[in-house]
């Protein structure tokens, strides 16, 4: 029977032990911090060197072999360019002339040559951004070839709005004339969509809400699976490093005489796990004013919120992370070392995120036979339940929420008594692990 004064006094010598740690604190308080502003600061100077490569004209070549684009009146000199910016890039590249050689569309600067050879070599001079070479069978092929300079870069911001730009014009020079003009901005843009869902109260919202409704009850639970998954990794390294730590200086043999291994399984997990749902807390809370924000925004828009499965999600998260942690306690104590004795707990971590796994079928059926199914199996049921909770509330019976929660409590409990017994032998093992079927014995698991 498992004494709860003794539990509680492993728990909080365990906890005391890890919060004090200027390390545990470092990571608590100080590392979020600082991975917010490194954050920050990142987007920040990312942010402001696209708005400065985007803002920053460079010239395409264009040369059109076929003569989708020749006709002169299309093109400019470059003083009569209506953008400033347009004509400081042709200045600034020293690709002025006094024909008509230039075109801007959608803030696209475009200079026409008559050959590609001209136009390459300014290419390799860096006086070009790119050059688009219109094949001489266009019609036939709708070949363009593309030439970039070997020292661009990679992957540049603002060649990718070139080639749509390009392409408007090539159709617009194909059509114009040959159809009404009203055909030929339809066909350049043939739709305008204009989304809406119709619910069963009869209400009609705009396709804009139901995108951001999507992004709220799928989001909810994968920021679960994330932070669970997170938490299980960070506290099995508390749970392996204290247990080798006892194992190491002889403190479990002091324990295990004055306290069953059920309780001192029970006493650690609660300490340990607590340092480590502290630590989340902190790092959660650190978010909440961007929630808050969404929050009032999302209000604003009359988007229903996942609020059953927002409700019910701290109640999982600490009953899947008391399943799991109890289980990596009593196998990371059968390793020899704090390496392996990660490994042996890596496992249990993975069990705990199938759902997400499996997202594309819970997404596409929520209350479907593998959705139920997960719903029963202990190491899966936390993040199925808040899966389809937050997808479909109304699909799933109250039944089915509090059996889940049930298995989850008689597991949690099974896995304690039956792991105390693993939890013992790992910790007085020295010298080479035995096989399976002897530890099992020894644990008085097997006869």
């Amino acid at each position: 029977m498992i004494r709860p004064r003794k539990v509680a006094a492993i728990a909080r010598f365990e906890f005391a032990n890890i919060a004090k740690r200027w390390s545990y604190l470092i990571v608590t308080f100080g590392l979020p911090l600082f991975f917010s502003a490194l954050s920050g600061g990142l987007l920040t100077l990312q942010g402001h060197f696209l708005q400065q490569r985007v803002e920053e004209r460079l010239v395409y070549g264009v040369v059109d072999q076929h003569g989708v684009v020749s006709e002169d009146a299309i093109w400019k000199p470059w003083e009569d360019l209506e953008s400033e910016e347009a004509r400081e890039a042709a200045v600034r590249a020293n690709l002025v002339t006094d024909a008509r050689d230039f075109m801007v569309l959608d803030a696209v600067v475009l200079r026409r040559f008559a050959g590609e050879d001209e136009a390459i070599e300014l290419l390799q001079e860096g006086r070009l951004g790119a050059v688009y070479v219109v094949a001489e069978d266009y019609l036939e092929s709708g070949q363009v070839t593309v030439y970039e300079s070997e020292n661009g870069p990679v992957i540049s911001v603002r060649s990718a709005t070139v080639e749509p730009v390009l392409s408007r014009l090539l159709a617009d020079r194909l059509l114009r004339g040959s159809v009404d003009d009203a055909i030929v901005e339809r066909a350049l843009s043939p739709m305008q969509l204009e989304r809406a869902v119709a619910t069963e109260s009869g209400v009609v919202r705009s396709g804009e809400d139901r995108v951001i409704e999507i992004i709220l009850r799928t989001g909810v639970p994968f920021l679960l699976g994330v932070l669970l998954l997170t938490a299980l990794l960070s506290a099995s390294g508390y749970l392996v490093q204290t247990i080798a730590l006892d194992k190491e200086s002889k403190v479990v043999e002091v324990l295990l005489s004055s306290a069953d291994p059920d309780e001192i399984l029970t006493g650690k997990l609660v300490g340990l796990g607590g340092a480590g749902l502290l630590q989340f807390f902190v790092w959660a809370a650190m978010v909440v004013g961007g929630a808050l924000v969404l929050a009032a925004i999302v209000a604003s828009l009359d988007i229903p919120i996942p609020w059953e499965a927002i409700a019910i999600s701290p109640v999982f998260f600490v009953m899947g992370y008391l399943f799991i942690g109890s289980l990596m306690l009593c196998t990371g104590s059968l390793g020899s070392s704090v390496p392996e004795s990660q490994k042996l707990t890596l496992g249990w971590a993975m069990l705990a995120v199938l759902p997400l796994m499996m997202m594309v079928i819970l997404l596409e059926e929520p209350h479907g036979a593998v959705g139920q199914l997960l719903t029963w199996i202990p190491f899966s049921a936390p993040l199925t339940v808040v899966v389809r909770m937050s997808i479909d509330p109304e699909g799933i019976a109250w039944w089915e929420v509090l059996g889940a929660l049930g298995v989850l409590l008689a597991s949690t409990w099974l896995a304690i008594r039956f792991g105390a017994r693993l939890f013992r032998v790992g910790l007085l093992l020295t010298g080479s692990r035995p096989g399976l079927r002897e530890l099992l014995r020894q644990a008085r698991l097997l006869d």
